[in-house]
């Protein structure tokens, strides 16, 4: 009797292997960069998630664990791009102690990681490394390292170190990302990291994240690394939105196509305004309306953050469902004011507030969890670009986002009710 054989990334030009991958956010952007030679693989714990997965069509490794795999697994021996987003939270917080100090037990870890020349002796260092997390109170402080692993497998144990390395979390663990480019410039990557904002890229929701970006370039590891540059306004409290460019097409709906179309007219303004959530809930919501979170704002927690239909969400979290919405209409005076309550966000919602496709296929019953989690797939198609082009995503990307459908064996009875 023959069995399937698992699943593995083939040859390609730019082979990802994505860690941590989550529901794919990253990868959906590999498949719109398809024809750039972009091939991916997720290693993915959760089984809610690998099921999204699955319904999505991506490719995830058989073997659930990060730490259970390596460079030179078969299913991701091809890899010359590392990608992923490790679970931060035990660090996550700014001002909480324990934060600050699994923070500084991370960067001490990473240096001991740092400056190997060959096999053993850095397997020996990660035993050690290793020995220390196993012993953390919180395992999921030592998940950090495990890119870093990774990279320094590729090239001492595989002995071919990868082309790109792409990682990135929670604006908190900046300084993590900072320290690995030092440590990886030493070994041979031009390297640097940056806090981005979701918003400045069209997405409809307001989110910083780290972001670290190395290539590698050991003749040249001082050089300034290309990082994405905002094509959209940036969202402040109080600031008016800018008006949306001039263009015949869209003069009969601005709205059509806002949240997924490429930046319009970029020769005549600099940057387009910024994605709200009017935006993206054109074709569910009423046009003015308010979104109310779930979360208090400058630590009351009766201040609950505010957000209208012209503006950008605030960031979309696990809890998102918690978010109220209420309908604006205008009184007699031609003001603005609250009105009845509307139904709460639905899965699918929640994902186009990430700017995933309308008919991403979301499983189980953890939605809200998965969506939180993504690593918004506009903002992945910015990253991508920079680190494995050098250059700002083609126009035509965003209409094939806006435009992608799940693959046949995709059912919808396998989906979340969306009330």
């Amino acid at each position: 009797m023959t069995h399937p054989s698992p699943p593995s990334l083939p040859p390609a030009k730019f082979g990802l292997v994505d860690l941590f991958a989550g529901p794919g956010g990253l990868d959906i952007a590999a498949v719109i960069m398809k024809e750039e030679g972009v091939e991916s693989i997720g290693v993915e714990w959760d089984d809610a998630t690998r099921a999204t997965r699955a319904a999505a069509g991506l490719l995830t490794t058989e073997v659930k664990d990060v730490a259970a795999l390596g460079p030179c697994d078969p299913s991701v021996i091809e890899a010359n791009v590392l990608t992923g987003g490790p679970p931060c939270q035990s660090f996550s917080v700014a001002g909480n102690r324990k934060g600050h100090k699994a923070l500084e037990e991370v960067l001490r870890l990473a240096t001991r990681l740092a400056d190997h020349e060959d096999e053993a002796s850095f397997e020996a260092a990660w035993k050690e490394v290793k020995g220390k997390t196993d012993a953390m109170s919180d395992d999921r402080t030592g998940f950090v390292l495990q890119p870093l692993r990774w990279i320094m497998e590729a090239k001492l144990k595989r002995r071919r170190p990868y082309e790109v390395v792409v990682l990135e979390q929670v604006q908190t663990v900046l300084p993590v990302w900072k320290h690995f480019a030092e440590i990886l410039r030493r070994t041979g990557y031009a390297a640097d990291a940056h806090v981005l904002h979701t918003e400045d890229f069209g997405v409809p929701q307001t989110r910083r994240r780290a972001v670290l970006i190395a290539q590698w370039d050991p003749e040249n590891t001082e050089r300034k690394v290309y990082f994405p540059e905002a094509t959209h306004q940036r969202y402040r409290k109080g600031l008016e939105r800018l008006l949306p460019a001039t263009h015949e097409d869209a003069a009969t709906d601005p709205l059509d196509g806002a949240l997924f179309a490429p930046p319009r007219n970029a020769k005549e303004r600099e940057k387009e305004p910024w994605a709200s959530v009017g935006d993206a809930l054109a074709a569910t919501r009423p046009r003015d309306f308010v979104l109310v979170s779930n979360y208090g704002s400058g630590g009351d927690p009766k201040n609950r953050g505010r957000r209208t239909s012209d503006e950008p969400a605030a960031t979309i979290t696990g809890k998102f469902r918690r978010n109220r919405l209420f309908l604006l209409k205008e009184n007699e005076s031609g003001e603005k004011e609250v009105g009845e309550e509307l139904d709460r966000l639905s899965p699918e919602e929640g994902g186009l507030l990430q700017s995933f496709p309308a008919r991403y296929p979301w499983q189980s019953t953890d939605v809200a969890q998965q969506i939180g989690n993504a690593v918004p797939p506009r903002l992945s198609l910015h990253v991508l670009s920079a680190a494995l082009l050098r250059e700002r995503p083609k126009d035509e990307w965003f209409t094939r986002l806006e435009k992608w459908k799940p693959p046949v064996h995709s059912t919808p009875k396998d989906r979340p009710e969306s009330r």
